[in-house]
């Protein structure tokens, strides 16, 4: 039984909609050019699982024909690969859901630069009034720049070598 109505679908996504989505998350974007994944029925699975390791980003879902059906954000355990399994408990979605680009983040990110990009993602498309009942987060343009470009944590460097106590104040005696 379906809980809710079919996502509304919105404009083809291209290299536009991608380079947009791109641009949304500034400074916080890492790794590839996004590419399609796909979540056919035989696919699915391998795809999640795939999508597992990416821990923050913006996702964009496609129906069969290649017209955006979501725009989302994952910044949480399991990542996107999570988000898109909570989609998945929607029969109305995992009917038209056909594929997925990701354009991953810092996980470092904070979750409130992820929203703003996700808005700004929104309003470069231009999707906001045009998916039916669909929200995205509302920010300024200046507020979204101060959030995608403030410095998130420094990434975790490697771990010291066992017995390595160069620069460890504890081996030394006080």
């Amino acid at each position: 039984m379906d809980c809710c109505t079919e996502p509304v679908p919105g404009p083809v996504v291209d290299t536009r909609a991608l380079r947009h989505a791109w641009t949304a998350l500034g400074p916080l974007a890492r790794g590839g050019w996004p590419v399609p994944y796909s979540l056919g029925p035989r696919q699915r699975e391998e795809t999640l699982a795939v999508l597992d390791v990416v821990l923050a980003g913006l996702y964009l879902v496609v129906d069969a024909d290649g017209r955006l059906r979501w725009l989302g954000k994952a910044h949480r355990d399991g990542g996107v690969g999570a988000r898109l399994r909570g989609h998945f408990c929607h029969p109305e979605r995992s009917r038209v859901f056909a594929g997925v680009f990701v354009v991953e983040a810092d996980p470092f990110s904070p979750p409130l630069a992820l929203q703003a990009a996700e808005g700004r993602a929104a309003d470069l498309i231009g999707l906001r009034g045009r998916m039916g009942p669909r929200t995205w987060p509302v920010f300024t343009e200046a507020r979204w720049l101060a959030l995608v470009s403030s410095h998130p944590a420094s990434p975790v460097g490697r771990p010291r070598p066992a017995g390595d106590d160069s620069g460890d104040r504890s081996a030394t005696p006080a």
